[in-house]
């Protein structure tokens, strides 16, 4: 399956989640432990999707505009398994972090608009491929679960290749930063709450090294940014 909308869905769970986790969170070492390796799956499955889609995604606003559609079915890697596993990866990433928190009415609650928002934008997206694709579609729909896989068990026709530009089209780095910079945040809160001190003296070289590299995360992710837009501006514009 294809990649319907542009806006990415980090911004409507991911990061509303994580700043109140941020406030409410009481963290031991082994929900740590747990939630990492959680987000981490989590991000693996949306590099491996987009590896897939990022590149080959349809535009909702272009297909509004009545421009020509880019876009085409993918059932290979993760599709052969869910319709849709960037929803699936957001989830865990979601539930990792609800773990790390470890406060049961936030994990409740964000499962609740995980259900409520998300559930109803997948059937908007698939709305949308299965009027852009027709009976392809509607068989590959059929047959492969929404976005809780059966098993091992997989769509037989699988079509399309994992790439590198599905990466950089979709710029997945940036769940993968801001997903570190998170579990950061959270670790260093619960060393201040805890430990009432930001460099304990047996922990101090790890914690610099630790926030050096969330300082160079962000910078980095803020230069690609900059260098990107200033790419986009310096490209022609056609009229008419």
């Amino acid at each position: 399956m294809r990649r319907v909308f542009t806006r990415k869905s980090r911004f409507l769970f991911v990061y509303p989640l994580l700043v109140w986790l941020t406030l409410v969170a009481h963290t031991t070492e082994r929900q740590l432990q747990l939630g990492v390796g959680l987000a981490l799956l989590g991000v693996l499955l949306r590099f491996w999707a987009d590896g897939y889609v990022g590149h080959v995604k349809v535009n909702s606003t272009q297909k509004s505009r009545g421009a020509p559609k880019i876009g085409r079915l993918i059932t290979a890697g993760p599709y052969a398994f869910v319709r849709h596993p960037l929803y699936l990866g957001t989830f865990l990433i979601g539930a990792g972090f609800c773990f790390i928190a470890g406060n049961l009415w936030v994990s409740v609650a964000a499962l609740g608009f995980f259900l409520i928002v998300y559930q109803r934008k997948m059937a908007q997206e698939e709305t949308l491929l299965s009027d852009e694709i027709g009976t392809p579609y509607l068989i590959y729909q059929a047959v492969v679960p929404r976005w809780l896989p059966r098993g091992w068990q997989r769509y037989p026709n699988r079509q399309g290749q994992w790439s590198w530009q599905g990466i950089v089209a979709s710029r997945e780095w940036k769940t993968v930063i801001w997903v570190f910079v998170a579990v950061l945040a959270l670790y260093f809160r619960e060393e201040i709450v805890q430990e009432h001190e930001f460099f304990s003296p047996g922990e101090w070289l790890k914690h610099a090294i630790l926030l050096i590299m969330g300082i160079v995360f962000i910078l980095m992710d803020g230069a690609i940014e900059l260098i990107s837009r200033r790419k986009n501006a310096l490209k022609p514009h056609t009229i008419g």
